[in-house]
């Protein structure tokens, strides 16, 4: 069952600057930068009340956020909802016929997964169980 939105991911070229501007322009702080996505994303997160916005920046060429980045440019990337059991979700899922992009491991927040847009109508969408 889904708690509440998690965050909110925003693909960006460059985490410095996008950090200065949540910074400058709405004075929200953003945590320090830390390296996910088996080594090619630099993650920081700019608290937002109680949703968090998840900035990600590719690290290097390869990887699924450069391949956004060069397609689509920056913007939004995806939404993730937090729940209480990962695995049971996914597997209520895969029972309704959602496609769910690999399964459940370490993530920024917690242990997450992917469901595919071409299942939640054009939205990619992240479930994570936070530790």
């Amino acid at each position: 069952m889904i708690k509440q939105i998690s965050h909110l991911g925003i693909a960006v070229k460059n985490l410095e600057e996008a950090r200065e501007f949540y910074h400058s322009v709405f004075r929200l702080e953003s945590s320090d930068p830390i390296i996910g996505g088996d080594g090619t994303i630099k993650v920081s997160m700019v608290k937002v009340g109680n949703v968090l916005i998840e900035l990600l920046q590719p690290f290097g060429s390869e990887g699924i956020m450069a391949k956004f980045l060069e397609k689509r440019g920056e913007g939004f990337h995806h939404i993730c909802y937090e729940v209480d059991d990962i695995n049971a979700e996914v597997a209520s899922l895969k029972a309704s016929g959602i496609e769910v992009l690999g399964e459940p491991r370490p993530g920024a927040e917690g242990t997450s997964v992917f469901l595919h847009p071409r299942g939640t109508h054009g939205v990619l969408v992240e479930l994570v169980e936070k530790e």
